[in-house]
């Protein structure tokens, strides 16, 4: 059986968890013999990456053999640097983006000479909504996952304290194209109870069969389920890997920090701060002159991950509605005990597995979940007993084994 791929981004311009669960899900495939093939979006030229030509394929150079077979086609995109418009501007862009019809053409005449059993779809912003009714016309099964807003706000982002904003008449118009373009969807899978029913709502997969699936537990070597060892001595090391954008709650979480300098030994605790974005030197300049707090830029997925067993708590402070985070997914791996806002899916996660809650955007509530960890870190441990035990349920093999089922 063939199966097709489709999301906005790809490596090697990776950007955050749906990409890597595309990954995962095309490498879990290939390993129990699938024929797969993947359609994207490739940007202008970065530093180390080689992009190839749009609607040509590209063999990635990689060790492992799954992905040296690997086929990839890339097409014409912007959303990658979608971020750099000024916003008047990304209005015009999301309803050119809406109704792409020389990707869905692109689209079209791959999915004919591909000729796949299934099409799996993920983010779609940035290739064309007009897709589905692609997949449609080619009577192809279409499995959608969910991963964000992205068909009921052009911003895929929900902030804590403007829900409304998702509903406003211009939003209505924008989810109401979506809803007629995702109609003829077969199934759609979403990892939290909490998006599928933001949509659903709203008049989404009527017709649908729907399914509520975690994403796959990412795979690490058995290294990565060692005993923990301390990054330096009785130091407490709190985490946070993301994107450095505000409605990531980052430069709040670093104004919680500066008052914690005031109420705690500075000398007993740190903030290890791993990622890159937009806000990067706003986020420099309020923690200048905070000795706690480290950056260390943007780092490979192992290097996280030695972080995280080296770590005693991993904080999420979103001030935006989080589907199902996958640096959560990762935390949960190495049995790193979470604190993170009480918010969208974010919750199931916690409920399901254990952590800690806190109100988003509640300096208080988040100051008095930091004092209480660094002062009882046996008992924060005994919240991450257990983690690793729980979500090995949710390995790559399994989900593939359920994402199978769904192909007949």
């Amino acid at each position: 059986m063939k199966i097709c791929l489709i999301n906005n981004l790809y490596k090697p311009y990776s950007r955050g968890g749906a990409e890597q669960v595309v990954e995962a899900i095309a490498n879990g495939l290939q390993e129990v013999g699938y024929e797969i093939f993947i359609i994207t979006t490739e940007t202008k030229k970065q530093k180390n990456n080689l992009p190839s030509q749009a609607g040509k394929t590209k063999k990635q150079n990689s060790a492992s053999t799954a992905q040296d077979r690997e086929k990839i086609y890339y097409l014409r995109g912007f959303y990658y640097n979608l971020n750099k418009l000024p916003k008047f501007l990304r209005l015009f862009w999301h309803i050119l983006d809406i109704f792409d019809i020389g990707n869905y053409w692109q689209v079209k005449s791959i999915l004919k000479q591909e000729r796949p059993e299934v099409v799996l779809t993920h983010n779609l912003k940035g290739i064309s909504y007009l897709i589905p009714r692609a997949i449609k016309s080619l009577k192809i099964r279409h499995i959608h996952t969910l991963h964000d807003i992205q068909l009921l706000h052009p911003s895929g982002l929900m902030i804590y304290g403007q829900e409304r904003k998702i509903d406003s008449w211009l939003a209505k118009i924008y989810a109401g194209f979506c809803l007629w373009l995702f109609s003829a969807t077969n199934i759609v899978i979403s990892p939290s109870k909490w998006l599928m029913q933001e949509h659903t709502k709203r008049g989404f997969f009527k017709d649908a069969k729907q399914i509520i699936l975690l994403n796959p537990n990412p795979s690490f070597p058995p290294s990565f389920f060692t005993k923990k060892k301390e990054l330096g001595g009785k130091i407490f090391h709190f985490f946070y890997v993301g994107q450095i954008e505000e409605h990531k709650g980052i430069l709040f979480l670093i104004k919680v920090f500066n008052e914690l300098i005031n109420e705690l030994n500075v000398n007993k605790f740190k903030l290890i701060i791993a990622g890159d974005g937009s806000k990067i030197e706003k986020a420099r300049e309020l923690a200048r002159d905070n000795k706690v707090i480290k950056f260390i830029g943007k780092q490979e997925t192992e290097v996280i991950m030695e972080l995280m067993g080296k770590a005693n708590c991993l904080i999420v402070p979103s001030l935006c509605y989080e589907n199902s985070p996958t640096v959560i997914y990762e935390a949960l791996s190495v049995g790193l005990p979470v604190i993170a806002s009480r918010i969208g899916g974010v919750v199931e996660l916690i409920h399901n597995f254990g952590g800690i809650l806190f109100t988003p955007n509640n300096k208080s509530d988040l100051m008095k979940k930091i004092k209480w960890a660094v002062k009882n870190p046996l008992e924060l441990e005994k919240i991450s007993h257990g983690y690793q035990e729980k979500f090995s349920t949710f390995k790559l093999e399994n989900y593939i084994n359920k994402l199978l089922e769904l192909f007949n």
